[in-house]
């Protein structure tokens, strides 16, 4: 298990947001209030949420300046769609990162943290690269179907995505998955773990984790190395064998099993928000300028990475 991440983890008070950070602010707030409140659950069993959403992203990214890709996931008797924006590298253009967010919620949920929060700032990140400096290539990818009983399938969106980059000989250099980003708490006590783990980690939950398997280690190094250099937000990593299964919980887990480094970036879920896959994911109990400042800080991550 390794535990020691290069870098240090952000401490002290950040500065108020400017006026840009403001207004990025308020989109995250906003995407996070389409998708979770005004559109609300959307999945399988509520198609028309899952549609809507998918329209919802898909207009976002247009008016970002993308011209998004739509690839169909066909789903028992429906069919649903990854929507993908690509951002071509300079200099290492066949070498490709993948950031990708699902955009579907379990049954009974609003999904606000879970994942419409991961989602928000998947969108802000497209705006927010689409003229950076890249030297490897970026591809954006908002994926269906990453929730029970689908996780797994062959109608999981990430998976099925992952098999036909693996079919094509794709260079995928490593996948990030922001998978619940907008839940934080400087209580004492706010913050749980896995067995044995919260020996290590601070009791509060108001840090972002970067977490992979063993196999992934290199790149969960790397990201939150990146992530450190410009972040005001407290950060945590993780590569642990596959036996601890919650270092998979996600999209992550579909290009690992096609041979590709992956991993997650998240608020650690259950072990942090107690309102994970219930009725209570609203968009109100979400922290979005600390999203804010998450996301500002992983896309200058985006750019070091590329280049280097």
């Amino acid at each position: 298990m390794m535990l020691q991440m290069p870098g240090a983890s952000y401490q002290g008070t950040p500065a108020p947001l400017d006026a840009e950070g403001r207004a990025l602010r308020d989109r995250l707030q906003e995407h996070v209030r389409i998708l979770a409140e005004a559109i609300g659950e959307r999945n399988y069993w509520l198609p028309e949420g899952l549609h809507a959403a998918a329209d919802y992203i898909d207009q976002t990214l247009r008016e970002a300046g993308h011209e998004p890709i739509r690839h169909a996931v066909p789903t028992r008797d429906q069919a649903f769609h990854n929507i993908e924006v690509r951002l071509p590298g300079n200099t290492l253009s066949s070498q490709i990162f993948v950031i990708g967010a699902h955009y579907d919620t379990v049954r009974g949920s609003p999904g606000a943290d879970d994942n419409a929060s991961g989602v928000a700032i998947l969108l802000e990140l497209a705006r927010l690269l689409k003229d950076a400096e890249l030297g490897q290539s970026v591809h954006l990818v908002a994926f269906v179907n990453e929730e029970e009983p689908f996780f797994g399938t062959a109608a999981m969106g990430s998976l099925r995505y992952a098999q036909a980059a693996q079919k094509r000989g794709d260079d995928i250099v490593g996948m990030i998955s922001l998978e619940m980003l907008g839940y934080y708490s400087d209580e004492p006590g706010s913050q749980s773990y896995p067995p044995l783990l919260g020996h290590f980690y601070p009791e509060r939950g108001d840090f972002v984790a970067f977490v992979g398997s063993l196999k992934a280690r290199q790149l969960v190094r790397q990201t939150i190395e990146a992530f450190r250099q410009h972040a005001d937000v407290p950060s945590e990593g993780l590569a642990a064998p596959e036996l601890l299964r919650d270092v998979l919980r996600s999209d992550h887990w579909a290009f690992q099993q096609m041979g590709y480094p992956a991993i997650m970036l998240t608020d650690t879920a259950n072990f942090r928000n107690p309102h994970y896959h219930g009725p209570g994911d609203i968009p109100e109990r979400l922290d979005y300028e600390t999203m804010t400042r998450l996301t500002v800080a992983l896309a200058r991550a985006i750019e070091t990475m590329t280049r280097q």
